[in-house]
């Protein structure tokens, strides 16, 4: 009998263990969990948020190299300027890049040019992503995060993805740091075409 109580015991302090260690589990899995890139990153809520004429602050410049080694500098006056911060470990980066290549198209003949800046990456697997997803604009190189440290006033450094879309004038008019849809930036560019 006492054996029986034992093994009753440990039974039951086994499937406690079980179910404590499946709830720690759970729980790394849910929103705001370490992203599957391994890198440390948080998969931060997406949030938009959008920025009066007289709010607005001058975007950096950012100057590199590509990831297919040419040399890049970003010029703002005259054009909106979607500046998308990504990198091919990262999902969220995934999952929004098909709506980053359609809208660079839809809207070049409203004079709006797309830059990336790829992140905590190597150049072999930048362009593979940018090659699957049929994304044709340049992409500046940012493999030790310098330039994300540029934009670290505007962007916190583990809001990757982030998008920031500069006015005409190079200043930033909305900031989204998280994954973004297609419609969401495609309401985000409307309001800046439009609001100026």
């Amino acid at each position: 009998m006492k054996g029986s109580g034992l093994r009753g015991r440990r039974g039951a302090l086994a499937l406690l263990s079980v179910g404590l260690i499946g709830t720690a589990g759970l729980a790394g899995c849910s929103g705001g969990t370490v992203s599957s890139g391994g890198i440390g990153y948080v998969d931060p809520e997406t949030t938009i948020t959008r920025f009066q004429t007289a709010e607005r602050g001058e975007a950096p410049r950012l100057s590199g190299s590509t990831t297919t080694g040419s040399s890049y500098t970003t010029s703002y006056l005259g054009h909106v300027t979607v500046i998308n911060i990504w990198g091919s470990w990262c999902t969220q980066c995934r999952e929004e890049a098909p709506s980053f290549a359609e809208a660079a198209k839809d809207y070049a003949s409203k004079n709006v040019r797309f830059v990336g800046v790829d992140t905590l990456d190597n150049d072999s697997s930048a362009n593979a992503y940018l090659s699957r997803y049929g994304i044709s604009y340049p992409a500046l190189a940012d493999p030790e995060e310098k330039l994300v440290l540029d934009l670290k006033s505007i962007v916190p450094a583990e809001g990757i993805p982030s998008t920031l879309i500069v006015d005409e004038d190079g200043k930033v008019a909305v900031r989204a740091i998280g994954a973004i849809t297609e419609p969401e930036l495609d309401q985000q560019l409307d309001y800046v075409l439009t609001a100026g």
